[in-house]
């Protein structure tokens, strides 16, 4: 066990994450305000309202909520954002609703999405005792992978594949160091949202030039998490149910070209699942994802991005989760062995405070056993609106 741990431990140490991630907006996202808080200093504040209405084919089984309806509507994003990013203690706040959508993934309300992470997903104090290294303590948004969090901070309204099997946000402790054009991180964390401290996670970028980067990043689970003989695994504060998340380890790369009215971005992710009886799986699986997102910037109000997603699995990556039932939905739900290809489109409208944009995306499927809609279809189109506006 100390072998098997120690080698995992220095083979994701070595690979360390950036402080400042290079997500890609999804457009100009007007400055926030500035306040002066008295001993507190300047800080930061700035709030989004947004919504979105939706239309898509064979939407899940009846009964499942918004998965379940061909025509819908949803809030995305009422938060209030209020940071400190000067002087010695800095910190971040995010306060209130949002929503994850994701490619040929179910929709899910805001509600959904606080029950998961709470109503404050982001909260963490950076400790900057010099302009190269700072340590963060709290809940923060993931080191893993190019795609933002909150919608806001995407190219395209719907997060990609290989975004699908990322955490969104975990507890615990990172640490930032800057050296020339190498910045990294390293954080120990819950993974998942599993409230188990045994995650190592981190991402290194290496800074080119102005224009272009590129980050590895990868996280792996230094111990164990959870138990299918565990009656209150589900009490025990894991968000995500999936022993085979917590317990897998996960290695992504992409590159960043960032112009002055064109950016382009390629990933490539990796996830292996080892067998565990433990945790219910009888054999070793692993998936593939990649993608290629591109945002085009036509004018100061007007933007386009385009993203093309690929993922396939191998094995079975089976597990007894804790409903007691048998799991087989692989991955991304489409079955063990399974294929998915898609495509999204986004056009983008911004004027001062005020954003629109429109999403068309569609996803074909392959060797799947799980499929779309009542009638296990192997494709999915949809049309998004996303309106809001910044205050």
């Amino acid at each position: 066990m100390f072998a098997r741990v120690t080698l995992k431990a220095v083979s994701v140490g070595i690979v360390i994450s950036a402080s400042t991630l290079a997500f890609g907006d999804g457009f100009s996202i007007p400055p926030p305000i500035k306040v002066q808080a008295g001993p507190i200093g300047t800080i930061n504040v700035q709030g989004v309202a947004s919504a979105i209405g939706f239309g898509q084919t064979n939407p899940v089984v009846p009964g499942e909520g918004l998965s379940s309806k061909n025509f819908g509507a949803a809030i995305t994003n009422g938060l209030v954002m209020i940071n400190k990013s000067t002087g010695l203690v800095q910190f971040n706040l995010i306060a209130g609703a949002y929503n994850f959508p994701i490619l040929g993934q179910p929709f899910s309300s805001a509600s959904s999405a606080i029950n998961d992470f709470t109503a404050l997903p982001e909260a963490y104090v950076t400790i900057v005792p010099t302009s190269y290294f700072s340590i963060s303590v709290g809940q923060l948004p993931t080191l893993l992978g190019y795609t933002g969090t909150l919608d806001f901070n995407r190219m395209n309204i719907e997060g990609g594949f290989p975004y699908d099997i990322q955490p969104s946000y975990s507890r615990g402790v990172q640490v930032n160091y800057t050296a020339g054009p190498i910045s990294a991180s390293l954080s120990w964390n819950d993974g998942y949202f599993t409230n188990r401290y045994n995650v190592i996670s981190g991402l290194v970028t290496y800074t080119i030039n102005s224009k272009n980067a590129v980050s590895v990043y990868a996280a792996g689970n230094a111990g164990h998490t959870g138990n299918v003989m565990d009656t209150n695994y589900s009490n025990n504060g894991y968000v995500n149910g999936s022993l085979v998340y917590d317990n897998s380890d996960l290695y992504g790369i992409y590159y960043t070209y960032s112009g002055s009215t064109f950016t382009v971005t390629p990933e490539f992710q990796y996830m292996y699942t080892p067998a565990n009886a433990s945790f219910g799986t009888t054999g070793s699986s692993s998936d593939i994802s990649a993608m290629i997102h591109a945002d085009y910037y036509l004018t100061p109000n007007w933007s386009i991005a385009a993203g093309v997603d690929y993922e396939t699995s191998s094995g079975t990556p089976n597990e007894i989760p804790i409903t007691g039932s048998t799991s087989s939905g692989g991955y991304f739900g489409y079955g063990p062995g399974s294929s998915a290809f898609g495509l999204m489109i986004t056009p983008t409208y911004t004027d001062g405070d005020f954003f629109a944009r429109d999403e068309l995306s569609y996803v074909r499927l392959t060797n799947y056993t799980s499929g779309f809609g009542v009638n296990n279809r192997p494709d999915q189109f949809r049309d998004i609106v996303e309106t809001g506006f910044w205050f």
